[in-house]
């Protein structure tokens, strides 16, 4: 009995296999829903191309925008080397990566696979999403000598909080000026979709103090983070004459005042310095 089984056993895989041989091949297939990809600026981009059944076909990358292949295989047909395509052995995933993501990369990528009965193509759209910094306040901030300078910047439009957010004052970094008074203090805070439905996601607080300010302290300030355009302030630090100066001077760059106001102002200045220097020992 053992051995009429066992003679039948290789018949039996013989006309298994065969028929298996003469089924067609599979033709390939994915999923071809549009998706969408967000990606920080100066951060890496990973578009995916799933196909299944791809036999010995390959699969091409296209730009929409001027319809430039990208790749066909792991063939880049582009001199930017940005562009490159992964792919492990085994695997149904064709993803086109792109490296230091630039603004000029936002647009729509397809992946294409040619069949007998035609081309599939999957699209892929890629946001190129750009942090932006703004101080609050207005174009200018004013403060007393002897008081506490404050200034607040806010890093928005991020996908990541960024590693760092310097303080310039002028052309120099302040931000481990403790001993001349400086402090900043980072942190990423979570909008209220309550406040914004539209941006409820994560944003990142810069603030800046500076103790007992000086005249010195006027000048530019502005906060940076990594891919994101700075931010400008001009700050004024004064008191009494000075503090008058400044309104003048910055009156009659905006618009002339009358010859009388401006005579009256400085003589107002001019005294006020007189007194300040009789008063001292």
């Amino acid at each position: 009995m053992k051995e009429t089984c066992s003679a039948q056993v290789p018949e039996w895989r013989e006309l298994w296999y065969g028929s298996l041989g003469a089924l067609p091949p599979r033709e390939p297939s994915f999923n071809n829903t549009r998706e969408d990809v967000v990606a920080q600026l100066g951060s890496l981009a990973f578009l995916h191309c799933p196909v299944r059944h791809l036999g010995e076909r390959g699969v091409s990358w296209v730009r929409r925008r001027d319809w430039h292949i990208i790749s066909s295989g792991v063939l880049m047909y582009t001199n930017d080397e940005r562009f490159q395509v992964l792919h492990s052995e085994g695997s149904d995933d064709w993803i086109l990566q792109i490296k230091y993501v630039q603004k000029r990369d936002n647009g729509t990528y397809e992946c294409q696979v040619s069949t007998a009965g035609g081309t599939l193509s999957r699209l892929v759209s890629l946001w190129v999403a750009v942090p932006e910094a703004f101080i609050l306040g207005a174009g200018e901030h004013h403060v007393d000598a002897g008081s506490t300078l404050s200034l607040v910047c806010i890093i928005d439009k991020s996908p990541v909080p960024p590693q760092y957010v310097f303080w310039y004052h002028n052309a120099r970094m302040i931000n481990y000026d403790a001993a001349r008074g400086v402090t900043v203090r980072t942190e990423t805070v979570r909008a209220s979709a309550d406040l914004d439905p539209a941006d409820p996601g994560a944003k990142t607080q810069s603030t800046l103090s500076v103790r007992a300010a000086e005249p010195r302290h006027s000048g530019n300030y502005s906060c940076r983070a990594p891919n994101t355009e700075p931010a400008h302030i001009l700050v004024y630090v004064s008191e009494g004459s000075d503090k008058m100066a400044a309104t003048l001077s910055r009156n009659a760059s905006a618009a002339p005042l009358p010859l009388g106001a401006v005579v009256i102002l400085t003589a107002v200045a001019m005294a006020t310095r007189v007194m300040k220097s009789l008063a001292s020992p």
